[in-house]
């Protein structure tokens, strides 16, 4: 049941970030940050590749991390394709291509240490 529960939640999450890259920019809230846009990219692929790294993992793949690092920057490079194809508003950016690596190294980073780390029952 968890399985499944998680696999939609995976899904939902990559569509709504599917319509949010693809969308009319203009129409999305401004960050005042300067590169907030690049910072946003990182903490939306690295939930992402989060997300994908629990339904790998809850079925039981060897290479869990792995595969849900590799979906989540191939997703992310689709994405930015398809928004300088399908999309008169958008244009692809190489940065943002970075930025959403950089988000999945960061939390693939936090994941190996953590699981990498056991504490004794005491």
């Amino acid at each position: 049941m968890l399985k499944n529960i998680l696999l939609v939640i995976a899904l939902l999450y990559a569509i709504a970030l599917a319509i949010v890259s693809l969308v009319n920019a203009s129409n999305l809230p401004k960050i005042r940050i300067d590169n907030g846009d690049k910072f946003a990219h990182a903490i939306a692929y690295s939930l992402l590749c989060f997300m994908w790294y629990l339904v790998f993992k809850t079925h039981k793949l060897a290479k869990a991390l792995l595969i849900a690092a590799c979906v989540s920057i191939i997703y992310g490079i689709l994405l930015e394709v398809l928004q300088g194809t399908l999309t008169e508003a958008r244009v692809p950016d190489i940065y943002d291509i970075l930025a959403n690596c950089i988000g999945v190294a960061f939390i693939s980073i936090i994941l190996v240490v953590r699981n990498k780390t056991h504490i004794k029952d005491l």
